[in-house]
């Protein structure tokens, strides 16, 4: 049951990064991999190493994820949100290193050449969580720029995702609207998704309330994060057209 689940989750992703067009193979042709383990002798880390995205199977389990959820003090913790979050690693070094959206990167997000692992030791050394909700869209993307990449990476597949699947609602929508929900994973215009997305959100985490749930969404998108996300979307399509104009 629980890899039935992991597989599922990680359908959907290959699903966004067909739709998003973007490859499953780094620049010298190593492809993503994935491993899905099981606590047995030692603790099993959900990571990312250079092309290959590791996930503990308790995260399938639904008790063992709401545990580890609360622990670390995740507004939320998906599956599905581990495989877009790890897979935000990979499509940094294809996306952002080394080509003209480093310097940008440098700016909106800091140095990622900082101690990694002292970053994020520090990170997990913190005695007092609070953070700046305004510049970052979870506190675990304050640990260090590429994890602040990776969670807006991720954020950005939840967007254009959720609203692929609202473009096959029977909903009444003006004619931009319609045009960007024609694929939303293609949308050219930044602004356009989120001026869907930010009603969108508004409303299923009003929905999950009527029926005593918690929010769906239970982030706010900054001017700053905003900013964070259009970078995510200018390294996809900017990758995308070099691709096309290659073919």
């Amino acid at each position: 049951m629980l890899w039935r689940r992991v597989e599922g989750a990680k359908r959907r992703l290959l699903y966004d990064l067909a739709r998003l067009q973007l490859p499953l193979a780094s620049r010298n042709g190593s492809p993503v991999a994935f491993d899905i383990l099981a606590d047995g002798t030692g603790p099993i880390l959900t990571g990312h190493l250079s092309g290959l995205i590791t996930l503990n199977l308790a995260e399938a389990d639904d008790v063992e994820r709401e545990a580890r959820r609360v622990a670390f003090r995740e507004p939320y913790r998906t599956l599905l949100g581990h495989f877009r979050h790890e897979i935000g690693h990979f499509y940094w070094d294809l996306l952002i290193d080394s080509t003209t959206l480093q310097a940008p990167f440098k700016l909106i997000f800091g140095d990622e050449t900082q101690d990694y692992q002292a970053a994020i030791n520090a990170y997990h050394g913190r005695i007092d969580r609070s953070y700046d909700g305004s510049g970052f869209i979870s506190e675990y993307a304050t640990s260090h720029p590429w994890e602040d990449w990776a969670e807006t990476f991720a954020h950005f597949l939840h967007i254009v995702s959720t609203l692929d699947s609202l473009a096959g609602l029977p909903l009444a929508l003006d004619e931009r609207a319609r045009q960007t929900l024609t694929d939303p994973y293609l949308e050219s215009d930044f602004d356009a998704l989120l001026a869907l997305w930010t009603p969108l959100a508004r409303g299923i985490n009003g929905l999950n309330r009527s029926l005593g749930m918690s929010d769906a969404y239970p982030f706010d998108i900054s001017p700053a994060v905003k900013g964070k996300l259009h970078l995510v979307h200018m390294a996809i399509s900017a990758f995308r057209d070099q691709q096309s104009l290659a073919a």
